[in-house]
């Protein structure tokens, strides 16, 4: 959205003074300040970033552009886009655009109402009492707002909250009056002085409260321009405050880039077919699925490389993407990535490159890990898909799951890629399954897996295939991420955990987890979290997280905690012991419990690590 130019008197004659700047780092743009999400800027404003059709004029720039096959292929894309960088020196190239939301304003000062446009300036009060400038007061957007489980949102029904009888918005003169009776909802009272309506706001955010007024969802979609929806929703409206954090939530997906085969690439072919504009019209130009000899040679002639060689590298890299099988669930593909870890060859200039370290070279850590993998290089891609509000849902099938345009033609999303560097660990299968038989780790996690289903299902959420394995893992990961924080220089925020656990497909196993930075700097390492993984280091790593996980500060009632946390989908797992913040953790802080790992005073058997040698 482009602010109206302002003009100074000054000396010389008028001035233009530039926009009022409202920075968003471009990370923030995939979440949680994507499309859809309200924003709160400077000089109170309240912004909501508008869909991708207006992102561009035309197609992105090349350098925009994040190539990353196998997930463009799950999502049937080309390609993503990075969101434009905001500069304070030289300005940013590209504005994202936004539109005001909420619409309803009102003066903090006299408490005058009124509803702005969503592509519209900020209101300003035309009392002259209420600026000293006598330029008018601005205006506050509301505090509160309505949405529905479909994803619509829209501006709270001040109007038939109180039964205004006026002909329309600019009629009503309406008042926004916070007293000081009580501090609750019911000292807000609403009231249009023309036809002497007011009400407070009391039992506004009752669940049928808006139904009593007649008021349901119009099927509103501001980011994409639309003040009501082309269609009647019918949902019941659910009043929200602005900033609640189940107003929005991103539907993201994420990966680790696998490079495709590259045995024919030298250092030279390498680096043209990195060229992104180069990539695009070789791989644009195929036939039949190879690649146009005479596109090639156009550009091994530009370059200076042989054309052969270019060509059969070019082949190799549109067979690795293009055969590879597209995964259709969230466990295919992280079977790719885990199968990659664990086995396949990788190299230094590509950007994934592990050294694997049998478990044996870690003295007793041995006896519970298969191999460790010291993730040098890697890349990952967070895209943003749609977002959901009230209730979190990703499945992008749900109708509830917004769209980000309205064109759905559109060849991208937008994504971010970050790169940085891991520790992998595999976990072995077999001293898995001998803790599963010979422990009540099973039992344990039963009632609750039954009762996080159960509140699942409330939710119109299918169920999910939990056991003791993915807790034990999980519960891990969160331990070592806490325990890192102390031993090397990256903070818990800072770190992020990717979970490897088979749940429906016995035949290709999957017991590991990868714990990773995505805050390196251009090169994609720091080398400090790798170096935790020496076989000098990693075993007292582990040592210190069991030890620290044995004890919380607030045992006894954490280990015996029935249900603790969200939902109650956690056992032994609170703030002092086992909880991350939300951007490391892919379960939202769920499905934890440490007696899993260490075991319990009474119990030292339930823990999957009971014989490891724990100070």
């Amino acid at each position: 959205m482009k602010p109206a130019w302002k003009t100074k008197k000054g000396a010389f004659g008028a001035k233009k003074s530039p926009p009022p700047a409202r920075p968003v780092r471009r990370a923030q743009l995939i979440a949680p300040f994507g499309i859809g999400s309200m924003n709160d800027f400077r000089n109170d404003e309240a912004l909501m970033c508008a869909g991708l059709d207006n992102w561009f004029i035309t197609l992105p720039e090349q350098t925009l552009r994040i190539q990353e096959e196998r997930l463009a292929a799950r999502l049937n894309r080309e390609f993503f886009v990075r969101p434009p960088e905001f500069s304070e020196e030289a300005g940013p190239k590209y504005k994202i655009p936004h539109v005001r939301f909420p619409l309803w304003h009102y003066c903090p000062r006299c408490f005058r109402m009124k509803r702005t446009t969503l592509f519209g300036g900020q209101p300003v009060c035309e009392e002259k009492s209420c600026s000293r400038s006598g330029r008018g007061r601005r205006m506050i957007p509301a505090r509160i707002v309505t949405a529905c489980e479909s994803g619509h949102i829209e501006d709270f029904p001040f109007r038939k909250w109180i039964g205004c009888t006026c002909a329309s918005d600019v009629d009503a003169e309406m008042y926004f009056k916070a007293g000081r009776s009580a501090a609750s909802l019911a000292g807000i009272k609403i009231e249009c002085t023309k036809c002497k309506q007011k009400r407070s706001l009391a039992g506004a955010f009752e669940k049928e409260s808006l139904s009593a007024v007649n008021a349901t969802c119009s099927g509103a979609q501001p980011w994409l321009g639309r003040e009501v929806g082309l269609e009647s929703c019918g949902a019941a409206l659910q009043t929200v405050q602005r900033g609640s954090s189940n107003v929005y939530f991103p539907a993201v997906q994420s990966s680790i880039y696998i490079p495709p085969a590259q045995a024919a690439e030298n250092d030279d072919i390498r680096r043209v077919l990195d060229t992104p504009a180069i990539w695009m019209g070789i791989s644009s130009g195929t036939i039949d699925g190879k690649v146009n000899p005479q596109v090639v040679a156009a550009f091994a002639a530009m370059m200076g490389v042989d054309a052969t060689a270019l060509a059969a590298a070019a082949q190799a890299r549109l067979d690795g993407s293009t055969g590879q099988r597209i995964a259709v669930t969230e466990e295919e593909f992280r079977w790719q990535e885990y199968d990659v870890l664990c086995n396949a060859a990788t190299d230094p200039a590509d950007e994934l490159f592990v050294e694997r370290r049998s478990g044996k070279d870690y003295g007793w850590l041995g006896n519970y890990v298969r191999q460790v993998g010291l993730v040098r290089k890697l890349r990952e891609t967070r895209v943003l898909t749609g977002f959901s509000r009230l209730m979190p849902k990703s499945d992008l099938s749900d109708p509830a799951v917004q769209r980000l345009s309205i064109d759905q033609t559109l060849p991208w999303l937008p994504a971010i890629d970050v790169r940085g560097e891991g520790i992998f660990i595999e976990i072995d299968a077999e001293s898995i399954k001998k803790w599963m038989s010979g422990t009540k780790a099973a039992g344990r996690v039963g009632p609750l897996v039954a009762d996080f289903n159960a509140r699942r299902t409330a939710r119109m959420l299918s169920p999910r295939n939990v056991d003791a394995r993915f807790m034990m893992i999980h519960t891990l990961a969160h331990a070592l991420i806490k325990e890192l924080t102390f031993a090397c220089g990256y903070g818990s925020a800072s770190l992020r955990e990717r979970l490897y656990c088979n749940l429906a497909n016995e035949k290709q196993p999957m017991n590991g987890l990868l714990i990773y930075t995505a805050s390196g700097d251009s090169e994609g390492t720091l080398g400090g979290l790798v170096e935790q993984a020496r076989p000098d280091r990693l075993p007292r790593l582990f040592e210190d997280a069991l030890r620290r996980a044995r004890w919380c500060s607030n045992d006894p009632i954490c280990m015996e905690s029935p249900g603790d946390g969200t939902v109650s989908s956690n056992l032994a797992a609170c703030h002092g012991c086992s909880l991350l913040p939300e951007t490391s953790c892919e379960e939202g802080n769920r499905l934890l419990d440490r007696g899993l790992i260490a075991g319990k005073i009474d119990d030292t058997l339930l823990g999957f690590f009971n014989g490891a040698p724990i100070p």
